[in-house]
């Protein structure tokens, strides 16, 4: 066992399976839990009504594992009023703490920028709806990102821009609205010096680290579907970049993500504050 407390803030379990069909999501959580980890936010995303369940049913099975719900950017055009109804029905599910991922992503465009926005506004209106801190994905998007967040009110709301990989003035701007910002395995890529440079200056308080699984597995691993159990390689590099003790840096990216999503301090609690 770790002598680390491994937080992995942003994983999508549900995908899991497809980008390595012969390691079953339970070994991947067994090989986690052997790693240190004691805390999971699984993603939970949908374009059809039902594949939600997958993600809810992980988070009912383990004490430790909790879980968000959104409509990803690249699936905007999926939020029809009928998507919309199912979304609204899982945050209500007890293992939910956010609604996400939601946000913008330009690179890509699998979705028109213009449903992508009217998706992500929809979703901040549900979000104040519910009392859910939001998970952001900005991609490409930062003038629109902060334009939607700011007009949308998500300071009341709070949450995390994942995987960040935005500038230094975005990342100003997100930390101004109360914003956490999580890293993921990039920062331990040779061409991510930007990124490293945030990890340096970020206040202790808004610190979150994440695998994003099954993607970005951080290095020597790249070139695998990634695991949550390599959380603790993310949480190494960023005690590196902040010269202090991986250890003091899982404990502070810990509390920071309990804090970011209502949790208590105890495993596995989770206080409903809705």
């Amino acid at each position: 066992m770790s002598p680390m407390r491994l937080f992995d803030s942003h994983a999508h379990l549900d995908m899991a399976d497809r980008a390595a069909p012969a390691a079953p999501v339970a070994d991947m959580i067994a090989r986690a839990e052997a790693a240190g980890v004691i805390g999971i936010v699984a993603m939970a995303g949908a374009t059809t009504p039902g594949e939600y369940s997958k993600t809810l049913e992980i988070a009912d099975r383990y004490d430790w594992i909790w879980a968000a719900a959104g409509i990803h950017p690249h699936e905007a055009t999926a939020a029809c009023p009928r998507m919309l109804e199912k979304l609204s029905a899982a945050l209500e599910h007890p293992r939910v703490v956010a609604l996400g991922e939601i946000g913008l992503d330009y690179h890509y465009n699998f979705s028109p920028p213009r449903e992508q926005r009217i998706a992500f506004e929809t979703q901040l209106r549900i979000a104040h709806e519910t009392s859910l801190p939001v998970v952001i994905h900005t991609r490409e998007a930062e003038t629109d990102t902060l334009a939607i967040l700011r007009d949308g009110g998500a300071e009341a709301l709070g949450g995390v821009i994942h995987c960040f990989t935005a500038s230094g003035e975005f990342a100003e701007a997100a930390l101004a609205l109360g914003f956490y910002l999580s890293f993921s395995g990039i920062v331990t890529f040779p061409k991510a010096e930007s990124i490293r440079e945030v990890v340096r200056w970020v206040p202790d308080d808004r610190l979150l680290a994440e695998t994003d699984t099954p993607f970005l597995s951080p290095v020597p691993f790249r070139g695998r579907p990634n695991e949550p159990a390599r959380v603790a390689r993310v949480v190494e590099q960023l005690a590196e970049i902040r010269e202090r003790e991986a250890e003091e840096m899982a404990g502070v990216t810990e509390e920071n993500a309990r804090r970011c999503f209502g949790l208590d301090e105890g495993e596995g609690e989770f206080r409903d504050s809705r």
